[in-house]
């Protein structure tokens, strides 16, 4: 068959452009659902009356091989072959990742494209195979490709600082972390952040502002999980503070795991963020409620009733934490209600919480609830086994729960 000369064409402007380093058109013409891409192929299926001549193009280079892929792959998507789509993308990727170790800090966003579009089409693939109960993987193996690149930014040793590939390494890095996070595969986002601490890289000040508020998003989910509330907060509070403003659903997921942290200290979240955050509001709003009042029968019964949710949030744990919020707030109900006696017996303690609906705790438990307490700095005082009272602090026995932090 003779040879396809628009696709001729379409090879000559990818390696125009790579010759012109021209990384951010070349990564905008590389795109499978460019506009290029649907004109080429438009071409290509008026001339031919089909894609079939893709198959039979010969190749003799790497951009050609990197070209001819490409559209084969971008062929195969619109046809809704995604299995065929993800072998013709991943090998238009390796082909590219050959070439890469020896460019520079101009080709990243090449890099970025064919990574993105690799996950799409991977997990389009996996969800193909899976309708027809055959066996998927397409996206881990996509993973492993992504992690080449990765690794080729992060190592990369080009002298001239402004021209190293280091540059693309957080945008590489959050890449897989999203990856990793939809594998559930916990511990390699931990490896990773390792990697990166040991690493010769700029500071990560110095990177863009977008691939600093994902990534300090991810590290931040990441202690978050790992129960480092105080380093979680630090970085989620960061990436909420400079996300950009409309970003609604990347704001809703970091508020997911932020929300917690700052209930157990006693922050209860603003009317005017869970009227804007309607999931949040779903999520925690009651709950604040119910431990700013010391409502713990009420929050019990909304721990249980939302305990799957928690559980599938990964949020369970730090929701857990803001019990003792609630029971610090009902303490202090009794402890204003008694009249502010600094010596509080455990039985009266137990009086004072069936009174409240919470009648299944018995001195023991409530020695060892006061001991936590005391222990988490909520309460200010210590406990008398033998007597069988808490002898509180006359000076704030009940510090701001902000200084708790």
């Amino acid at each position: 068959m003779a040879v396809c000369q628009r696709l001729v064409q379409a090879q000559h402007k990818f390696k125009t452009l790579n010759n012109a380093n021209n990384g951010a058109e070349l990564a905008q013409v590389i795109q499978l659902s460019s506009l290029y891409t649907d004109r080429v192929l438009e071409d290509i299926h008026k001339e031919y009356g089909s894609w079939d001549v893709l198959e039979m193009q010969p190749t003799r280079g790497v951009w050609d091989e990197i070209a001819v892929a490409h559209f084969q792959a971008a062929a195969a998507y619109r046809l809704r072959s995604f299995v065929d789509a993800y072998t013709c993308q991943l090998s238009s990727f390796n082909a590219f990742l050959r070439i890469f170790r020896n460019m520079t800090q101009w080709s990243l966003p090449v890099l970025y494209t064919l990574s993105r579009d690799l996950c799409d089409v991977a997990q389009r693939a996996d969800n193909q195979l899976a309708a027809s109960s055959s066996q998927g993987g397409k996206l881990e193996e996509a993973t492993r490709a992504i992690n080449q690149g990765f690794s080729l930014c992060m190592t990369d040793r080009e002298p001239l600082l402004g021209k190293s590939r280091k540059w693309g390494t957080f945008r590489m890095a959050n890449i897989l972390f999203a990856l990793y996070v939809r594998h559930k595969a916990y511990n390699l986002c931990d490896s990773m952040i390792r990697a990166l601490k040991a690493s010769e890289l700029p500071p990560l000040e110095e990177f863009p502002m977008s691939d600093q508020v994902t990534f300090r998003y991810y590290r931040g989910m990441l202690a978050f999980r790992n129960e480092k509330y105080t380093a979680a907060k630090e970085d989620l509070l960061f990436a909420l503070e400079h996300c950009f403003r409309d970003s609604y659903n990347n704001k809703t997921r970091i508020l997911v795991c932020l929300t917690p942290i700052m209930m157990a200290e006693g922050r209860a979240p603003h009317s005017r963020l869970l009227r804007r955050y309607p999931p949040i509001k779903a999520m925690y709003g009651e709950l604040a409620k119910a431990a700013k009042a010391g409502n713990l029968r009420r929050f019990d019964e909304l721990l249980q009733e939302k305990e799957q949710l928690f559980v599938n949030t990964g949020t369970f744990i730090a929701v857990e934490r803001v019990r003792k919020v609630a029971i610090r707030q009902l303490l202090r109900k009794i402890y204003v209600i008694t009249g502010q006696n600094s010596r509080m017996s455990f039985q009266m303690l137990c009086d004072g919480f069936a009174a409240a609906g919470i009648t299944d705790i018995d001195i023991p438990e409530m020695e060892s609830v006061l001991a936590d307490l005391v222990f988490c700095g909520y309460i200010k005082g210590y406990l008398s086994h033998d007597h069988g009272i808490a002898v509180l602090s006359k000076l704030q026995p009940f510090p701001p729960l902000v200084s708790i932090a």
